[in-house]
């Protein structure tokens, strides 16, 4: 004997091609010759009884039954809409964690637009300018400050009032 015969193949039979009822075991026979006679196309009910003939050659195996077997069973397919669902969720989704990043970055402290300010005890230009606007350059604002208040040095006294505009 070959190894052909000797170890016939499992055949697995999806659950919606099985009959109604279980699938049989089949009993096996060994194939005949290979010379049989070509079936004529011309007369029906021929490939039906050739059709019977060939599955009686092999034994066919009731598949078994839980959730392994359905899940080999039905593998995950994604159609177009299942493609557009998905590109939604992620748009979504990404929609959405920018937004909760845009909304927790803190707001920029903006210092209210003082019209004129005093000079305290140990003030220089560096440390009102670092006061009054903390998200500028203090270096522009020093030089702005000396304009505006017509001063020819750094130097300022307390209890002077200086303009900022």
């Amino acid at each position: 004997m070959s190894v052909a015969t000797d170890f016939p193949p499992d055949v697995y039979v999806p659950t919606r091609a099985r009959p109604e009822r279980d699938a049989t075991v089949l009993p096996f026979r060994p194939r005949r010759a290979l010379v049989e006679p070509a079936l004529p196309t011309a007369r029906p009910g021929v490939l039906r009884d050739a059709a019977r003939a060939t599955s009686g050659l092999y034994p066919v195996r009731a598949a078994p039954t839980g959730s392994r077997a359905q899940a080999a069973e039905a593998p995950l397919r994604l159609t177009r809409r299942g493609y557009a669902v998905l590109a939604l969720l992620a748009g979504t989704l990404t929609a959405g964690l920018l937004w909760v990043a845009h909304a927790s970055v803190p707001a920029s402290p903006r210092a209210p637009e003082v019209g004129a300010v005093t000079v305290r005890d140990g003030d220089t230009l560096w440390s009102i300018a670092s006061r009054i606007a903390p998200e500028r350059d203090p270096r522009r604002v020093v030089a702005e400050l000396e304009d505006v208040n017509h001063l020819s040095s750094s130097a300022v006294a307390p209890g002077q009032v200086l303009r900022t505009r």
